[in-house]
């Protein structure tokens, strides 16, 4: 709807109305991808191969590999913060000038080279080339039939819909974790109070801490959860924030390229 309406509107205003159709599009997208997130939890539906049908459906959107995908984001939970979490930038260590650069990547354009790339490569090496390329091998059939059935204002609109959705959800994911601490804690994680928008587009994912603590209950559930939880883990150290713009800006601003904060044993070694 938002690029139908956006690729054809004229009137007053057009710049702005179109850059906002361009964002809201772009939250839809990046809503798709929550509820593949959703899926690969298992919380869209009640059996396995109901959620796996449904992930796979999704990625064709997305245009990943949901096998690649799923394997890679529950290695993040099972191996957060050590080298064998694939959705992890600062691991394994490199140069500070390398890990600027990785950083700086992955603020802007993290989500599709995680997407296009990484999540099929790990499809490959686990499961095969099957498995890895019949994702994006359907999205491209998808958005390549798209382009030759739409009028070309709104193939072109539909395009930079995406490509704002790939930027503005590399900005979101890159403050979930990264510029906190490097250890394997909820201190490293953050719980973002914009429910409203998190239900609408990220599924719940905007309480994160919660979801990592709780990885079994659905998104939608966690604002019930984080008020009950709320208390405690801020005596934890959990960051709490009140939006992914607010929190980018201020995480640029007060630690510039995000890199991680000093572990704890790192800090008190300093201090001898």
């Amino acid at each position: 709807m938002a690029v139908s309406f956006g690729s054809t509107y004229s009137g007053p205003f057009e710049p702005l109305v179109k850059g906002v159709a361009v964002v809201v599009g772009a939250l839809q997208f990046i809503g798709v991808f929550g509820l593949m997130h959703e899926a690969a939890h298992e919380h869209l539906a009640r059996t396995g191969r109901a959620n796996r049908m449904l992930g796979e459906a999704l990625s064709l959107v997305v245009g990943t590999s949901y096998p690649g995908y799923r394997a890679a984001h529950l290695t993040h939970h099972a191996r957060f913060r050590t080298d064998l979490d694939p959705q992890e930038v600062i691991h394994p260590p490199h140069p500070k000038p390398i890990m600027v650069t990785l950083l700086v990547v992955a603020a802007v354009i993290g989500a599709p080279i995680f997407l296009l790339v990484r999540a099929p490569l790990i499809a490959w090496r686990r499961r095969g080339a099957f498995h890895a390329l019949r994702g994006p091998v359907a999205a491209i059939t998808l958005y390549g039939g798209l382009g030759l059935v739409l009028p070309a204002v709104q193939w072109h609109f539909l395009l930079w819909t995406i490509l704002a959705g790939w930027v503005l959800g590399s900005m979101n994911d890159i403050v979930y974790h990264q510029g906190l601490v490097d250890e394997d804690s909820l201190r490293a994680s953050t719980s973002f109070d914009c429910d409203v928008f998190g239900q609408a587009f990220l599924s719940g994912a905007n309480r994160h801490a919660e979801h990592h603590l709780y990885p079994g209950v659905p998104g939608p559930r966690l604002v019930g959860a984080a008020k009950v939880l709320r208390g405690e883990l801020q005596a934890m150290g959990v960051p709490y924030e009140r939006g992914f713009t607010l929190a980018f800006v201020k995480r640029l601003t007060a630690n510039p390229v995000f890199l991680p904060k000093p572990r704890r044993e790192e800090l008190a070694e300093a201090g001898r």
